[in-house]
């Protein structure tokens, strides 16, 4: 999954200043002066590079501002606690992970709807093998409910999704939000089992049968329209 870009704290999409982690540059560098907008970008890249390591540390902030190469104060300044981040983190992988699908959305011109949820089904699962050591953390933790609150909804894009796709006659007519929700269920569980050492082609490729087989214009359905 490309990191190239982020997603800034608007929903605002962010040029990638930290491609090169900071702390492996020479440790006589002076630290750069950035805006306070890639700064926070900067260190939501150090989070996210530290994370896909997988490698369990005992102060993650510590550990983010020292990929970072910035001053553990500086953390703070832009994200109020741990949980602030790693739902910061939880954003920015779901947006990425999700945009085929919401470029799809946004174009207004017909897509191939089957191949764009088939796309989101296994792009799922790939970015939780991604950071497959630190997907509970990342994914799993409990965050306050004010921080649960703001955070995008997995199956909100697929619904819109699926609706999209009712209107433009690819699916039969269901009812989006149900189907969004046991969609996303569905393929949440198979990631998992991916995770647990189960194999992939054999649980996505389930995923993709159960929503042709649900979603899917059969010839009787079509007839009776």
């Amino acid at each position: 999954m490309s990191m190239g870009h982020v997603v800034d704290g608007r929903g605002r999409a962010a040029t990638n200043v930290a491609a090169i982690s900071p702390a492996a540059q020479s440790a006589g560098h002076a630290r750069r002066r950035l805006r306070p907008a890639d700064r926070r970008v900067e260190l939501l890249e150090a989070a996210i590079r530290t994370l896909r390591r997988g490698e369990p540390e005992a102060n993650w902030v510590a550990a983010v501002t020292r990929e970072a190469g910035a001053a553990k104060g500086t953390f703070y300044v832009y994200f109020p606690s741990w949980e602030h981040m790693l739902a910061a983190v939880r954003q920015q992988l779901t947006w990425s992970a999700s945009e085929p699908l919401a470029g799809a959305l946004a174009s207004p011109t017909s897509a191939d709807w089957w191949a764009v949820l088939e796309q989101e089904c296994c792009r799922f699962v790939d970015t939780a093998l991604e950071f497959r050591a630190q997907h509970g953390l990342i994914f799993h933790s409990d965050l306050p409910a004010e921080i649960e609150a703001a955070l995008p909804s997995g199956p909100d894009l697929l619904r819109a999704a699926i609706e999209r796709g009712i209107e433009q006659g690819a699916f039969r007519p269901v009812d989006g939000e149900v189907a969004a929700n046991l969609l996303f269920a569905a393929v949440h569980a198979a990631a998992d089992a991916v995770l647990d050492g189960g194999d992939r082609s054999r649980w996505v490729g389930a995923c993709l049968e159960l929503s042709r087989a649900w979603l899917g214009r059969t010839p009787r359905t079509a007839a009776r329209e």
